[in-house]
């Protein structure tokens, strides 16, 4: 009895050292089967997000396999013609959510019960929620195919690991091994800023902005690594991340910053909430991405920046007095390891003759406060902590040719909003008779204008935006336009799989569209970013063979509508 004891006792601590050597990179099965290529990286900075997942092309094609990467059950599907387009959300045990998006169509067993919740609704776009046991998958099973759908700019698969609990999005690295990186991040740039009105930095009142080189295992600035300034400065570095077998720009993980070998800053990225992704903003040189495109990593931290991936929030900056000398270095780290360092000096200098301040035509803003604003027949309302600091905002009324209405200027554009403000502008009596086809109209730099949407009431026009800008009034009175695409000769479509039209709007957008055939609703797969309906025949199981009627109506987002009537055979 006691060798069978001792031999159980065996077995089932090698069973426990087994299981422990499994490690994350061996929990998933690969989402794809082809060699991967990274398009996008973890944590990459987008336009007013963090990148929450990996992007793998697909060989610019779609139709690909994608394997669920381990056992559990569908939560969530979303389709949508924006976003994600067609994806799916797949909870696992041990606390992990995968997500799987751009998708060209999902397998057919979940492919059918969405289409039926589709044809109930009478409606492409869909959410649905499951519970655990609904729609159980298996570890390696198919889910569906990769694609373009959504906002993708071309095929691949958008892929994310989420902590199940919080749904914040992982760095799917941590769960695979096979996707190889040996190159450092290469830093572009760094930028010294002014952060006070006394400060200087190498005799001018003005932020300094210097490529780098890399030389000596390391990068440096381009011409001289020493800099003199004075008074209350900060800085920025500008960089980037490539893998080994691509050359699309991806993100770092890790930015670290010493000063005179003391560690004042850093940021690392290992997982975030989506409801904090848009502190990125002030993260940023929000101002000098507008202008030039630079994406530059500020190295302080703004008041009203709620960002949980600094380790020390101490909105670092530092005074800089005439005799000092002090040493940055940065060391920057990307996801796998890879290092980069850029090392500088700042020396303190004699301030510059002092500069007569001109009373200023800016009205402040206080950051921390509610903000309300009556003049010049333009009322906003802007909500505490919209700013990251605290601002100065240009208030103007332009009288411009060629407008229906006055143009008000609303701050500056390179001032970046967390939050939405509410514009109010009269609109004059004589277009009060075109109260449901008015809209508050964007006005860009060369004059044209875009569509803000907003509402009418009380003989004023009045949006919500998070940019601010120039705003005006415009009218929209032109239905939308609805064509055939490539349709066979006499319209018959009994070599096709699919029938294809083509709607667009010329301003305020396409609010809903509806397909009718032979008066029954029929689901059309809407493309937003190419304007495109796609009907797929198998997927109308009331549609007999023979001739048929299709009616497509579309409305904008002024009620104008379209109604076509196209005769067909299949």
């Amino acid at each position: 009895m006691r060798q069978i004891a001792l031999l159980l006792l065996i077995v089932i601590l090698a069973n426990h050292i087994t299981n422990a050597q499994v490690t994350d990179s061996e929990r998933f099965v690969k989402p794809m089967k082809l060699k991967p290529y990274v398009s996008g990286s973890f944590g990459e900075l987008r336009s007013n997000h963090f990148h929450s997942g990996l992007d793998l092309t697909t060989n610019r094609k779609t139709g690909y396999r994608i394997y669920a990467s381990d056992k559990g059950y569908v939560s969530r599907i979303k389709v949508s013609p924006y976003g994600y387009g067609k994806a799916i959300y797949i909870d696992h045990e041990g606390g992990y959510t995968t997500v799987y998006a751009h998708l060209e169509r999902y397998s057919d067993r979940i492919d059918s019960l969405i289409r039926a919740n589709q044809y109930e609704k009478k409606s492409f776009a869909i959410e649905l929620f499951f519970k655990e046991g609904e729609v159980p998958v298996e570890r390696g099973e198919v889910i569906g195919y990769s694609g373009n759908s959504g906002s993708s700019g071309g095929p691949h698969l958008h892929y994310e690991v989420r902590d199940k609990a919080s749904q914040k999005p992982m760095n799917p690295l941590l769960f695979r091994d096979d996707i190889k990186d040996e190159v450092r991040p290469q830093v572009q740039g760094m930028k010294l800023y002014c952060l006070s009105d006394d400060a200087s930095i190498g005799g001018k009142r003005k932020d300094h902005y210097v490529t780098t080189v890399f030389y000596n295992k390391a990068f440096h600035p381009k011409g001289s690594t020493v800099f003199s300034a004075q008074g209350k400065i900060g800085v920025g570095v500008q960089v980037l991340d490539y893998f080994s077998d691509s050359w699309r720009k991806c993100g770092i993980s890790t930015i670290d910053l010493y000063v005179n070998d003391t560690l004042v800053y850093d940021f690392k990225i290992e997982k975030f909430s989506f409801a904090e992704s848009r502190y990125i903003n002030s993260h940023i040189d929000y101002a000098e991405k507008k202008r030039s495109g630079k994406v530059i990593q500020k190295s302080w931290v703004e008041p009203n920046n709620k960002l949980s991936l600094y380790g020390k929030r101490n909105t670092y900056s530092t005074e800089i007095k005439p005799g000092d000398k002090k040493i940055f270095k940065y060391v920057i780290e990307d996801f796998h390891g890879n290092r980069s360092v850029l090392a500088f000096t700042v020396n303190g200098e004699n301030p510059p003759p002092p500069v007569v301040k001109k009373k200023s035509p800016l009205v402040s803003v206080n950051f921390s406060k509610t903000f309300k604003l009556d003049t010049l027949g333009l009322k906003l309302s802007i909500p505490a902590n919209t700013f990251y600091t605290n601002i100065e905002m240009l208030i103007h009324k332009d009288e411009k040719e060629g407008m229906i209405a006055p143009v008000y200027v609303v701050g500056n554009r390179n001032i970046p909003l967390h939050r939405s403000m509410s514009v109010s502008i009269p609109v004059p009596d004589s277009l009060h008779k075109y109260a449901d086809k008015l809209l508050m109209a964007g006005v860009s730099a060369n004059g044209k204008t875009y569509s803000l949407g907003g509402k009418f009431n009380d003989g004023r026009m009045s949006t919500s935006t998070r940019s601010f800008g120039r705003f005006s009034l415009a009218i929209d009175t032109i239905a939308p336009t609805i064509k055939l695409r490539k349709a066979p000769e006499n319209r018959n479509y009994s070599g096709r799989q699919t029938i294809q039209l083509l709607i667009n709007d010329n301003y305020s957008g396409i609010k809903k569209y509806e397909c009718l055939i032979d008066g029954q609703w029929a689901l059309f797969e809407y493309d937003a970013k190419n304007y495109r309906l796609t009907g797929t025949f198998k997927h109308m199981p009331f549609l007999k063979k023979g001739k048929h009627l299709l009616q497509v109506k579309v409305s904008d987002n002024r009620d104008n509508e379209t109604i076509k009537e196209f005769s067909f055979s299949n």
